[in-house]
């Protein structure tokens, strides 16, 4: 587990919850629980879906996960860099014993298909009331234009009818609005949405030779948990997902690269003992970090302070010496 894993499966227990999260690997469908570590390796994994635990029993399952997003877990027989900060992984943990990171995320820019836009469309909680108010519009129609036509005359208890009618007309047609309704509004969705596609496509196109793109959504990652799992603001937050990454762009402060993103981001939270799910579009900023740190025989890490060049333990948050705030080990972190 990563850093933000260890306290994410501390928050889940808190709760007195576990999650079981199903990923596809090749022709291969395998499991990864929250509960432990002795699972399959993964490579290149799609999640498939969370199932939140509790007691033994499910709870709540999510579904509609990015499939441009593919999962890679470590294989502890292996020693490798850390995809996360760069550092050594020990052959015997399968972890980074410096940030903790057990697994690399890549993200594919690819063409999304039609099934995909579907799904996130029919999943969406706005997509459902607007498909409500629109079979509740329809049904009225239909039942005021039926009782006005067919009787002699038009009263209250008429009236009380045409609701009765719009009651019971909503219940029989909503799923054929449900999936009628779709069709409408399907394409300028998707058209809207490979058009960011293509933007970020682009954008990865023009400066893929000075930001790696998996140590960046990795960095991302990290941050985010760290974010969700590390503040009192969340601490209801039981996990997150990324749903969509809408817009990006860089620019360059004093000298510094910051990379704006946009991301579309599906919390899974506590309220009154339930367990819910929503979206949230966070705005944020990164900025790159040039790492000025070198593995020592000794196992550990070395970071050179920015201000005085005190040679500090990596896991310190400020200089010993100064007392200056030192930066994260990967290269890009939230500010």
């Amino acid at each position: 587990m990563q850093l933000s894993d260890k306290k994410y499966a501390k928050r889940l227990k808190d709760f007195g919850l576990s999650l079981v999260t199903k990923y596809k690997s090749g022709d291969k469908i395998i499991e990864k629980s929250s509960e432990s570590t002795l699972n399959e390796d993964i490579e290149n994994g799609i999640r498939l879906e969370k199932n939140y635990l509790r007691g033994g029993n499910s709870v709540f399952k999510l579904f509609n996960f990015d499939p441009r997003i593919k999962y890679t877990f470590i294989n502890p027989a292996k020693r490798k860099s850390c995809p996360n900060c760069g550092a050594d992984i020990d052959s015997q943990s399968g972890e980074c014993p410096y940030c903790g990171t057990a697994y690399n995320m890549d993200y594919e820019s690819k063409n999304l298909g039609a099934k995909y836009h579907t799904d996130l469309v029919m999943h969406s909680g706005t997509y459902k009331k607007i498909t409500l108010i629109i079979d509740i519009i329809i049904s009225f129609i239909i039942s005021y234009i039926y009782i006005k036509t067919t009787g002699r005359t038009f009263n209250g208890w008429d009236f009380s009818k045409v609701l009765i009618g719009t009651a019971l007309l909503t219940l029989a047609f909503y799923y054929v609005f449900y999936y009628l309704d779709s069709f409408f509004i399907l394409l300028p969705i998707k058209i809207y949405k490979e058009k960011i596609n293509a933007a970020q496509e682009k954008f990865w196109a023009e400066n893929s030779a000075q930001i790696n793109k998996n140590t960046f959504f990795n960095n991302l990652n990290y941050e985010l948990q760290k974010y969700y799992f590390e503040g009192e603001k969340t601490k209801n937050v039981l996990d997150f997902d990324f749903v969509d990454y809408t817009t990006i762009s860089k620019e360059e402060i004093n000298g510094e690269k910051i990379i704006n993103i946009e991301v579309l981001v599906r919390e899974v939270f506590i309220n009154a003992g339930k367990i819910k799910s929503r979206q949230n579009d966070l705005k944020l900023k990164l900025k790159h970090v040039k790492r000025e740190y070198s593995l020592e025989n000794a196992g550990g890490v070395a970071l050179k302070c920015k201000n005085c060049g005190t040679s500090i333990d990596a896991f310190l948050t400020e200089c010993p010496s100064c007392g200056t705030r030192q930066n994260y080990l990967q290269e890009w972190y939230l500010v």
